[in-house]
């Protein structure tokens, strides 16, 4: 019998606050206490990392922020601690080697990142107020948030503040990302997190993705990581009780991965529910450009051609002679050209370019009359022109740029060029063909149409999980046993070991026996005949 409850209006006021906070807390409206960390230096990582960290805190959650930028939009849940002075990364890394080419191989790349990640992280540590973090006694965490990139040292703090760690990987997977996770990264269809290949690779490919691979695994595990140890134990030992855990079993308790990949750009792999794919995160809604760059686009009547070399490495940095050869291309253009130019030096521009300091690259891109889009290869920019559709001409100088270029190209919608060599022409005949063959557009629209197919906003996502980590105490059960066991279970070396000692009891065994049944039998035909030939002489 189904009964009818009437709802008094006494009850209303105490039914709407129940549901408000049912709703507050199933949207994380009462906020969790977050120490949310980004030491390496380069802008464009801060510019990523900061989406995560805007939308927690629109999430209601209360951060406290490590980085190297102070924000420009301050929030009464937000505690900043600024690392002051900025690690000087040119003065170690010279741009000038950067355009000269010096850091292109895979080797000299890797040890490029390791170097920055050991100088990076103990000049952070060093700042004394990242000290004082260290030192305090009264501060607590429901998480740490931490950028995975070379700076495993800051995983002490999970150990300190007693709480889960989420980490956020800027460049894509790389096989110790899924080692943490509990998986082994295979090789024969997995390449390097450097390399462009794709999961059908001849066998020089696997041949060379194996080795640089185990190169990568061996340097890791002896050099680079015993400098990540040896650096936390410095900074850390006096303001802890009892014995440091290792970096590398710190690296193994890392609950959530959220990385800088997408399913339409990048190869299928192996995976585990603590690792969640957060590629575009940063990619909004276009906002209205500034007039004078809405007047530019708008009247270009053939188009405009945009070009950025990103936030690190700076247009006014390069040689002169590779400026002349892009202000001879340019001005030979029937489009319009905006460039981000980082001061008013240059003169005599042609009159079809515009420089400007500083650009809102998503809401120029965002633009349907901006026809190509010239770049680095930078895994930021490259999504974004992606997300947009833009076929792109990419120039890429270092680190995974080259990797990201040879994807562009291989999908379809982009083409590239050596900056340190390429001529006036190449980069004119270049632009045009781009421009002019419509195959690069159409490729480049079926791109963007499947890198926005996803079932939420990556942001969305991203947070959910931080969320849910943090809700469930480190959620354990989003990763594998396996990362904590050692590599000879792992791969079931000690199963296959006692495999092959019973095969070879089984088949050894019987031929031993076989064998001493055969001696006794001749040991015993032997005394039989001399007792018979005994017997005979008697006779």
């Amino acid at each position: 019998m189904k009964r009818n409850k009437k709802i008094t209006l006494k009850m209303l006021p105490l039914r709407i606050l129940r549901a408000f906070t049912i709703l507050c807390l199933a949207n994380g409206a009462i906020g969790y206490n977050i120490l949310f960390m980004g030491p390496f230096p380069a802008p464009s990582h801060w510019m990523w990392l900061e989406h995560f960290q805007k939308d927690l805190l629109e999430r209601g959650h209360h951060i406290t922020s490590v980085n190297n930028h102070p924000t420009k939009q301050p929030h009464p849940n937000l505690t900043e601690i600024i690392i002051d002075p900025m690690f000087d990364i040119p003065h170690y890394l010279p741009v000038a080697n950067i355009f000269t080419m010096l850091f292109s191989s895979d080797f000299d790349n890797l040890k490029m990142w390791w170097n920055v990640g050991v100088w990076t992280s103990e000049h952070a540590l060093n700042d004394r107020k990242v000290k004082a973090l260290i030192a305090s006694k009264d501060q607590q965490f429901d998480l740490v948030i931490l950028e995975q990139f070379f700076h495993e040292s800051f995983l002490m703090f999970g150990h300190k503040f007693k709480c889960p760690v989420v980490t956020i990987g800027t460049m894509g997977y790389a096989d110790y990302m899924d080692h943490s996770m509990g998986l082994l990264t295979p090789w024969s269809v997995i390449p390097h997190l450097l390399l462009p290949h794709t999961d059908q690779m001849s066998f020089k490919q696997r041949f060379y993705n194996s080795y640089l691979s185990l190169y990568d695994a061996v340097m890791r595990r002896w050099s680079y990581m015993p400098k990540m140890q040896e650096m936390a134990q410095r900074h850390f030992s006096q303001h802890l009780e009892g014995p440091l855990p290792h970096v590398r079993d710190l690296e193994k308790n890392i609950s959530l991965m959220l990385i800088n990949s997408h399913r339409s750009v990048d190869i299928p792999r192996p995976s585990m529910p603590g690792l969640v794919n957060v590629g575009g995160a940063h990619i909004k809604p276009a906002k209205p450009l500034p007039k004078d760059l809405e007047h530019f686009i708008e009247t270009s009547s053939n188009g405009v051609i945009y070009f950025s070399l990103g936030s690190y490495v700076k247009s006014i940095d390069m040689p002169a002679d590779r400026i002349g050869v892009l202000l001879n291309a340019f001005g030979k253009l029937p489009q319009n050209v905006l460039w981000k130019y980082e001061n008013d030096s240059l003169t005599n521009l042609p009159p079809n370019v515009m420089i400007r300091k500083w650009m809102p690259q998503n809401d120029v891109l965002a633009h349907p009359n901006v026809k190509l889009f010239i770049t680095h290869g930078g895994i930021f920019g490259s999504q974004e022109g992606l997300y947009w559709a833009k076929p792109m001409l990419c120039l890429p100088l270092y680190g995974d740029q080259h990797r990201n270029t040879i994807k562009s190209v291989r999908a379809g919608y982009a083409r590239t060029l050596n900056l340190a060599t390429m001529t006036a022409e190449d980069l004119q005949q270049n632009i045009q063909a781009l421009v002019a063959d419509p195959q690069y557009k159409l490729k480049a629209m079926e791109m963007s149409q499947l890198f926005r197919e996803n079932p939420l906003h990556p942001l969305d996502e991203a947070s959910y999980w931080i969320e849910y980590v943090a809700k469930y105490k480190g959620a354990p059960f989003l990763k594998s046993h396996g990362a904590f066991m050692p590599l000879h279970q792992y791969l079931l070396l000690d199963v296959m070991a006692l495999l092959v000692a019973a095969l070879i009891v089984a088949i050894v065994l019987p031929l031993l026996i076989l064998r001493e049944l055969k001696r006794l039998i001749r040991k015993f035909s032997k005394e039989q005949t001399m007792t018979d030939s005994k017997e005979k002489k008697l006779k």
